[in-house]
């Protein structure tokens, strides 16, 4: 059947394009919403494995600020018009999902807030949602009181929202950087592309459009094969991560599973331009400045973890010295009194001025000399903001996607 929207996330982000949550936020839900589509009909032959487009993608960002709920329900619009769709609850124990899996195994979780999910059942959950995570042909779960369980073909797609005090509180320090943060794209932002009071509602032609080509999708079934040039493409890929190895331990994980994320990304492209289940060298391309795009940020998402007791405190500052590409000290107080006592604020200020990212200066102000604080890397900062917020490897990605 003849597709109605051609590129189907190029449509999306017209769909979307009244809204105010950031560029990141619409295409992985886009990119989510496809996943949740195809399920477990397609799939990469890997040789000693089976490798299927579901992802876990959680929209992290300060709370009320990015409209992360707005975006969830965006995207969860148009797949309710996809009747194979089945969603669990958001909110529900470990055996509750795995009850719910057990009579429908391609299941679709929408979570406006990840502690709805992670909260009722804590670790355990974490460690189902890792274990379940790669689409086994069976997952199998045994109690003593309750017997055993098997889960046929399970197939868990995930789109949540969250902040960084949330990641912090809700999950075990010693879960990040390892099984499950590594399985999930997190993609951090904290402002808004714009601000609109008033947004219009899409064209209902658009819409009806998008909810029929996701149909259409929705009935893919079958192996990849690989175009001209495309394996050679991530051939080359996959060997550079060994050198390419990040310094914050909290991303490691997630960088060397970026090789099974850029097959993921590659195949949801492919699906999103065409019924022909071929990966092209531009597939791949578009799937790795995705990845490239939100790695830089990912570690503010676990910025308040760890035993450091003002490591929030600490990327929130650089947060505000940054956006304001520079404050004085009286600013800095001003905005972040309740941190604690001056000295506190203070030690802060020479952590981040030792780590490389603030520098010290003094500058006449209203006649006045005062202590100002800026941006280490000013320009690249300056930079980004002329860029609208966006990477390099995102505004490739937005000007194919709208070329």
């Amino acid at each position: 059947m003849a597709r109605q929207v051609g590129n189907w996330l190029r449509a999306y982000l017209e769909y979307t394009k009244e809204s105010e949550s950031p560029d990141s936020y619409h295409l992985w839900t886009g990119l989510s919403v496809l996943a949740s589509a195809v399920r477990r009909r397609v799939w990469v032959d890997q040789g000693i494995y089976i490798l299927y487009p579901n992802m876990y993608v959680i929209l992290v960002g300060p709370p009320g600020r990015v409209a992360k709920s707005t975006t969830i329900r965006l995207g969860r619009r148009l797949l309710l018009g996809v009747p194979e769709i089945v969603f669990s609850a958001d909110s529900l124990t470990r055996e509750e999902l795995i009850r719910v899996m057990g009579k429908e195994s391609w299941i679709t979780i929408h979570s406006t807030e990840l502690s709805s999910l992670i909260e009722p059942s804590g670790i355990k959950m974490i460690q189902f949602l890792t274990d379940i995570y790669d689409g086994d042909y069976q997952w199998r779960y045994s109690t003593k009181g309750q017997g055993k369980d098997t889960l046929e073909a399970p197939i868990l797609n995930i789109l949540a929202g969250t902040t960084p005090s949330y990641i912090a509180d809700g999950m075990p320090e010693d879960v990040i950087g390892h099984g499950f943060t590594s399985r999930v794209i997190f993609v951090y932002e904290e402002d808004t592309r714009f601000d609109n009071p008033k947004p219009k509602p899409p064209p209902k032609a658009l819409v009806d459009a998008l909810i029929e080509d996701l149909n259409t999708i929705s009935k893919l079934e079958g192996k990849f094969e690989y175009g001209e040039g495309a394996w050679e493409f991530y051939d080359k890929y996959y060997r550079t991560l060994r050198h390419n190895i990040p310094e914050d331990h909290r991303i490691e994980g997630f960088h060397w599973r970026k090789r099974a994320h850029v097959l993921k990304l590659a195949m949801l492209l492919s699906v999103s331009e065409s019924d022909d289940l071929i990966i092209r060298k531009t597939d791949f391309e578009t799937a790795v400045d995705l990845l490239e795009s939100i790695e830089p940020s990912m570690p503010k998402t676990f910025s308040a973890v760890g035993k450091y007791e003002h490591a929030g405190d600490l990327e929130r500052i650089w947060s505000q010295i940054e956006r304001h590409q520079g404050m004085t000290t009286e600013e800095i107080y001003e905005r972040n009194y309740s941190v604690g006592r001056p000295e506190e604020i203070a030690a802060i200020l020479q952590t981040l001025t030792t780590m490389g990212r603030i520098y010290r200066e003094s500058i006449i102000r209203n006649g006045k000399k005062v202590t100002y604080f800026r941006p280490a890397n000013l320009a690249a900062h300056q930079a980004k903001a002329s860029g609208n917020g966006h990477s390099s490897s995102l505004q490739s990605v937005l000007d194919r996607l709208t070329e």
